[in-house]
């Protein structure tokens, strides 16, 4: 792929942030004429899936079906797919998607119902970073972080760097300077556009920023970071890290079509760059919520789930409040009651919902790009998913 790929992409960005602002539409992929939804179980493919019905499965029928109408009628804007699991059973799987957009671009793909996954990329890295400690590659989180590269010189050396360890970055907390949520991404003032427009070699460039704090004391969230996650795979088992995902996390889960962005010095783009459809999306849910089982195997132990769920900083935002190993700790509020869950988020709405007090996974692509509703995947868990549920 063309070195400059991700750059011209962000020159896009900017153009479709900038239409999208003096539009009036919804944004939403739907017609808002499509004829009433009726329910059907998800097709039988071999591709590992238990299917199910949702009225089998504690869901009431007319709720699911009015939820689904809501999505095409533009409602509940701009959801490209949606799949739902209940009791380890796939009981709804819906594709919405009409046209492909900029970033199918990353990887030449044309396929309407495979989808970038954007920041929900971290967490696959994060297993795959679980999967190398699983099999003996990766001795200890508390591995000082630049001890896995041997570039030559950093830029902005301090000492406090060599106290950075890979837990701390799995964390988001290496204590660099980095913000990119403050300025649109796009904007030369976002460290992740400045970064990416600037430089070949991501990896080097995130090692050479400057250091503001100690290692592990503040978050920043930083998607380079999760970049540099695979790096570390890749570096920690002496195989290209595409190949050792494919290995020993694709093919167990029976996923065919997963594709990466590859950055411009050729390792893939763990932060933003995983490219999946819905219906096997759904699986790494499952996979999470069965504590690293899949179908009755194992893919990665059930001690890195645990730890990667865990709240390891604290936060206190809408739906969050926590971070683990690239995972978000969150509670819905539903009648008066919380139920927490764990998400993965990617940019525009694509997110992997899990609720362990409902044995539930929901997996969502959208296209909610600059809108203000980048959380609809939440309130449709929340307002119309979990509400359905009857016993």
């Amino acid at each position: 792929m063309p070195v400059d790929l991700l750059k011209k992409t962000l020159l896009l960005l900017l153009v479709s942030v900038t239409l999208s602002a003096c539009s009036e539409g919804s944004g939403s992929s739907q017609p808002v004429d499509a004829p009433p939804y009726e329910y059907a179980m998800p097709a039988e493919k071999a591709d590992g899936w238990m299917v199910g019905h949702i009225v089998d499965n504690g869901f009431e029928e007319a709720a699911i079906k009015q939820l689904i109408n809501n999505i095409q009628n533009g409602t509940y804007q701009g959801i490209d797919s949606l799949s739902i699991v209940r009791n380890g059973n796939l009981l709804l799987h819906e594709d919405f998607r009409t046209e492909l957009n900029i970033y199918d671009n990353w990887v030449g793909n044309n396929d309407l119902n495979r989808h970038v996954l954007h920041s929900t990329s971290k967490s696959f890295v994060s297993a795959l970073v679980g999967i190398a400690k699983d099999q003996g590659y990766i001795q200890d989180l508390n591995r000082p972080f630049y001890s896995y590269f041997d570039y030559a010189v950093y830029d902005n050396w301090d000492d406090r760097k060599n106290l950075m360890t890979l837990e701390n970055v799995l964390t988001m907390q290496l204590g660099l300077e980095w913000d990119e949520w403050t300025q649109p991404f796009g904007d030369r003032n976002n460290s992740l556009t400045a970064l990416t427009e600037n430089n070949n070699d991501f990896v080097k460039a995130l090692l050479d920023l400057p250091l503001v704090v100690d290692p592990g004391t503040d978050y920043a969230y930083n998607t380079v970071a999760s970049i540099a996650l695979g790096a570390v795979v890749e570096i920690a088992t002496g195989q290209p890290m595409e190949d050792f995902a494919e290995q020993y996390l694709f093919q167990p889960l029976q996923i065919e079509r997963a594709e990466w962005l590859m950055t411009p010095t050729g390792i893939p783009n763990t932060g933003s760059g995983l490219f999946m459809q819905t219906r096997d999306l759904a699986k790494f849910g499952v996979m999470y919520m069965n504590d690293g089982v899949w179908n009755g195997l194992q893919i990665v132990s059930s001690e890195w789930v645990a730890e990667s769920l865990a709240m390891s900083v604290p936060l206190n935002w809408d739906y969050t409040t926590g971070y683990g190993y690239q995972w978000w700790l969150g509670e819905f509020v539903i009648n008066n009651q919380s139920i927490p869950f764990y998400s993965t988020r990617g940019y525009g709405g694509q997110f992997i919902v899990l609720v362990p007090d409902y044995d539930l996974v929901v997996a969502f692509t959208a296209q909610n790009y600059e809108n203000g509703l980048y959380d609809s995947p939440f309130k449709i868990v929340e307002r119309a998913i979990i509400p359905a549920i009857v016993f």
